[in-house]
């Protein structure tokens, strides 16, 4: 890992079992503060490779370092965004209620319905709610969202943590254009 990496993949292989390697020997470095976009066709290995990064999965061989450790222990560091989300929406849970869950490393408590009240939680989750278009959705409850709506809150509460480093799958799926956000 050069010294200004935040993520760092050397030489990984990695192979779902019965079937062709994924991902064969890759290597890469990301440093800190970079932006970077992984493309390529379906079945390419781009999901894949975010979750090596997260640690969900492990290499087959080489080594996978973010902040140079192991994925899992900088899991807090990190932000997710997924292609699809196979979570309950119908949880009786509001849009802010669901934000302020991505900042569970920031120790909220959950008192009965509520979280926290304290005043930095709640604003760090509005200016994320803010910057994904869904001001005034705060008290609205997450199964009434759309689709989109769903996929931006889920992008908030990723965003809501603070994190060091953002991972997004595919983050504008079921986005209309007109919702598309930066």
């Amino acid at each position: 890992m050069t010294a200004q990496a935040a993520i760092s993949v050397r030489q990984v292989s990695f192979a779902y079992a019965g079937s062709e390697a994924v991902l064969e020997r890759a290597n890469l470095d990301v440093p800190a503060g970079a932006f970077m976009a992984v493309l390529g066709p379906n079945g390419g290995g781009k999901t894949t490779l975010l979750k090596l990064l997260l640690g969900v999965l492990t290499p087959d061989s080489g080594e996978v370092r973010i902040f140079d450790e192991p994925p899992g222990r900088a899991c807090h560091r990190i932000g997710y965004v997924p292609q699809y989300c196979g979570a309950n929406f119908n949880l009786p849970v509001s849009v802010l209620e669901a934000v302020l869950m991505g900042r569970l490393n920031q120790r909220p408590r959950l008192l009965g319905r509520h979280w926290s009240k304290n005043d930095a939680q709640r604003e760090a989750a509005r200016q994320a709610l803010d910057q994904v278009g869904l001001s005034g959705f705060e008290a609205r409850p997450v199964a009434a969202l759309s689709g989109g709506q769903r996929q931006r809150l889920l992008t908030a509460r990723a965003l809501a943590a603070a994190p060091e480093i953002l991972l997004l799958d595919e983050p504008t799926a079921n986005i209309d254009p007109q919702g598309k956000f930066c």
